[in-house]
């Protein structure tokens, strides 16, 4: 029997201290059922919480329970967004290749190392490449920004930029997640992140480990990895920075996403 809100909710704090960036642990408990929301965003879960991590999971995987409709509202939002824009004209700026299929344009666009053939309705992926509903969200959002500014090269902080103090707690999680990951396994790191064609930063200041990911042809992303120091008493640690022009492609809710699956896609 598929779990439901009201399971979850019974093995939560129920502090609603909001660490996990919901206003209530009521709230958290719908977005891990309904909206395929990560558990382990709480970062206080009990045991017996934990216990249902797998199960919560392949339930989520199957999408039982799932409101796929906030999905589909969306995505129907940003095909109305998208439907009078000039592909052709767009796809320079943007760093993707204009095609058409039978007098349908699309957008060829390279998704973390995947070339993606996004039509105004559709997003085609190369065979044996898993499917993900929300990468559409994301792909048309960068998309209807008609960016055309090319990354500068100068990278900052998430929280510099605008209407950013909400959400950095999420990053500050996921970032941890990867450096929970990462400790003491600097070099499986450095070859994940290689497959993922990362690169080495010019610029390395004091990190252990500074790779550049381009998981959008316009939109850097540079990973710096700090080592534990057991002598100095300081954890693994993790940061995101992004180029100065990411604000010109994505919103905040987009970028965040992206941090997300490439994460994902290094730890998994």
């Amino acid at each position: 029997m598929a779990l439901s809100v009201l399971d979850i909710y019974k093995v939560l704090p129920q502090n609603n201290c909001g660490d996990c960036g919901y206003k209530s642990c009521l709230a958290f408990a719908t977005a891990v059922i309904k909206e395929g929301e990560d558990l382990e965003k709480c970062h206080h879960l009990s045991a017996q919480a934990r216990k249902l991590a797998p199960t919560i999971k392949n339930q989520q995987e199957a999408g039982v329970g799932r409101r796929r409709e906030s999905v589909a509202i969306a995505a129907e939002a940003l095909h109305d967004k998208v439907a009078p824009l000039d592909f052709a004209a767009l796809a320079p700026g943007l760093g993707a290749t204009y095609g058409a299929d039978h007098g349908r344009p699309h957008l060829i666009i390279n998704y973390f190392g995947q070339p993606l053939q996004v039509f105004k309705d559709q997003v085609r992926y190369p065979p044996g490449v898993t499917e993900d509903p929300w990468d559409a969200i994301l792909l048309y959002n960068y998309i209807a920004s008609q960016g055309h500014q090319p990354p500068t090269g100068e990278w900052i902080a998430f929280n510099a930029l605008p209407n950013s103090v909400s959400k950095v707690k999420t990053l500050n999680r996921l970032e941890q997640k990867l450096a929970d990951w990462a400790s003491g396994k600097i070099e499986e790191l450095r070859q994940r992140a290689r497959a993922l064609g990362a690169q080495p930063a010019s610029q390395t200041a004091a990190a252990d480990l500074a790779l550049v990911f381009w998981p959008l042809p316009r939109v850097p992303i540079l990973l710096m990895f700090y080592e534990a120091d057991a002598a100095e008493g300081f954890g693994a640690q993790a940061q995101m920075l992004f180029d100065t022009q990411i604000g010109s492609y994505l919103d905040l809710e987009s970028s965040l996403f992206l941090v997300e699956k490439l994460i994902e896609r290094l730890i998994q």
